[in-house]
C-alpha cells in the first residue's frame, strides 16, 4: 500500500500513557525494553513483600505460633505480591505492543479503505485521550481503595493474623496490615481495575472501527472475513487471567488450610470467574458479530448465484448434451474449476460470525484455571492427579 495514503495517527499504543505511566517514566520504569520489565519485577516485592516481611518480623508475627495465621505461612502473601502484581506489570509490555500491531494492521491489511482513513485516525485520538485520563485514573484509585478497605474490615477475621488482631472490641489492623491496607492491596487492585479499564478502552476502539466499511471477505482462509487477527491478539490476554487466578489461589488455599474450608464450596465461585472472565475478554469482538454475518449471509447468496450459473453450465456442457468435440473430459479444467467453486462455497459456509479461533476460549480458561490447579492437593494425592491428568492427555 501507498505510505503516502495512510494515516498519519499515532500507534494506538493502549499501555503507554496516563498519569502513573508518565511517573514511571520519570523514575525510569516504564518501557517495552527486557531490562525495564526485569527492573519492574525486582522492584515491586521490594515495595510490598519485603517490608510486610520486616514488619512481621519484628512483631513477632512472620512465623511461629503468635498468631493463627503467621506471615511466612500465608500462601495469599506469596502469590499477590510476589507474582500477580509483577505479572501484572510485566502483561503491559507484553500486551501493549501486540494491541497497537493489530490496531495497525486494519490499515495495513486493507481491511479499512482509504476513504475511511479519516475516521480511523479520529478513533485513534478518542482512544489515546481516554488513555491519558487524569480523572480515569484517580477513579479508579478511589475504588481500588474502596475494595480494599472493603476486603479488609468488612470480611469477617475469625482470629488474629499477621495483619490484624482480634479482641472482643473487634479488628485492629497491625503494623504489617496498614501497609496491606494501604499500600499492598489497593495497588493490586488498581493494576487490575487499571487492566479492566484498558480492556473497555480497547472494546470502544474496536466499536468504532467495526462502523467503518470494512472490507470483508466471506471466502478468507481464517473464516473470519479477514478479522482474525483481531481475535488473535485477544488470546494474549490470558497472561492477565492467569496473574489473577495466581492471585486468587493462594487466598483460597489460606481458607481451605485454616479455615477449613472445601474445595467443593468454591467450584461454583471458579466456574463463575471464568465464565465471566471469559466475556470480559472476548466481549469486545462481538462488536463485529453483525458485520460478520451479514458478509456471510451476501456470500453465500453471491456464491450461491455463481454455483448456480456455473453447475447449470457444466451440465448442459458435460452431461445434458453431446460433449465438446476436441475436448476430452479427462483433464478438463472444467472439473476442476468446479471442485474449486464448492471449496470457496464451503469457506463460506463455515465463516465464523465471531472471529476467534475455537481453540481461543480454551486456552482463555486453562490459563484462569491453571494457578487453581495446585488446590486439588487438599482433596486428592499428588500420584492421583497425575493418574488423572495422564488419562485426560492419553
Amino acid at each position: 500500500m501507498d505510505q503516502v495514503a495512510r494515516p498519519t495517527t499515532r500507534p494506538f499504543l493502549l499501555i503507554e500513557g496516563g498519569p502513573l505511566y508518565r511517573i514511571g517514566q520519570r523514575v525510569g520504569l516504564a518501557g517495552r525494553q527486557a531490562h525495564a520489565i526485569a527492573r519492574i519485577a525486582s522492584i515491586l516485592p521490594l515495595i510490598t513483600w519485603v517490608p510486610l516481611l520486616v514488619l512481621t518480623l519484628i512483631k513477632g508475627t512472620a512465623f511461629g505460633n503468635t498468631v493463627e495465621l503467621p506471615f511466612l505461612s500465608d500462601f495469599g502473601a506469596y502469590t499477590r505480591f510476589l507474582i500477580a502484581i509483577p505479572l501484572f506489570l510485566v502483561a503491559e509490555n507484553v500486551i501493549g505492543p501486540l494491541v497497537a500491531e493489530a490496531a495497525q494492521h486494519f490499515i495495513l491489511s486493507g481491511v479499512i479503505g482509504e476513504k475511511d482513513y479519516p475516521t480511523f485516525d479520529r478513533a485513534v485520538e478518542e482512544g489515546l485521550r481516554s488513555r491519558d485520563s487524569i480523572v480515569a485514573e484517580i477513579i479508579i484509585l478511589l475504588i481500588a481503595y474502596a475494595v480494599a478497605f472493603s476486603f479488609f474490615f468488612v470480611r469477617a477475621v475469625h482470629v488474629s493474623t499477621w495483619y490484624a488482631t482480634r479482641t472482643n472490641s473487634g479488628v485492629t489492623p497491625t503494623l504489617a496490615g496498614w501497609w496491606l491496607l494501604l499500600f499492598c492491596m489497593p495497588l493490586l487492585q488498581f493494576l487490575l481495575l487499571r487492566w479492566i479499564w484498558r480492556i473497555f478502552l480497547w472494546f470502544q476502539f474496536l466499536n468504532r472501527v467495526s462502523k467503518l466499511d470494512l472490507n470483508l471477505y466471506p471466502t478468507h482462509p481464517d473464516q473470519a472475513g479477514g478479522l482474525g487477527f483481531v481475535g488473535e491478539t485477544q488470546r494474549l490476554f490470558s497472561i492477565l487471567l492467569f496473574a489473577y487466578s495466581t492471585g486468587a489461589a493462594g487466598v483460597i488455599a489460606n481458607e481451605i488450610l485454616y479455615d477449613h474450608a472445601t474445595l467443593k464450596h468454591y467450584v461454583p465461585m471458579i466456574a463463575a470467574y471464568v465464565l465471566f472472565a471469559l466475556i470480559i475478554i472476548l466481549g469486545p469482538l462481538a462488536v463485529f458479530t453483525r458485520r460478520l454475518l451479514m458478509t456471510r449471509l451476501r456470500g453465500l447468496h453471491d456464491y450461491g448465484t455463481l454455483a448456480t450459473n456455473y453447475t447449470g453450465s457444466f451440465q448442459k456442457k458435460w452431461i445434458g448434451s453431446v460433449p465438446p468435440v476436441g475436448e476430452p473430459l479427462l483433464g478438463s479444467s472444467d472439473i476442476q474449476s468446479l471442485a474449486d467453486l464448492g471449496n470457496s462455497y464451503s469457506f463460506v459456509e463455515r465463516m465464523n460470525p465471531f472471529p476467534i479461533n475455537p481453540r481461543t476460549p480454551i486456552q482463555l480458561a486453562v490459563a484462569a484455571l491453571l494457578p487453581m490447579t495446585p488446590l486439588l492437593l487438599t482433596v486428592m494425592p499428588a500420584k492421583e492427579i497425575f493418574k488423572l491428568l495422564f488419562k485426560m492427555i492419553m
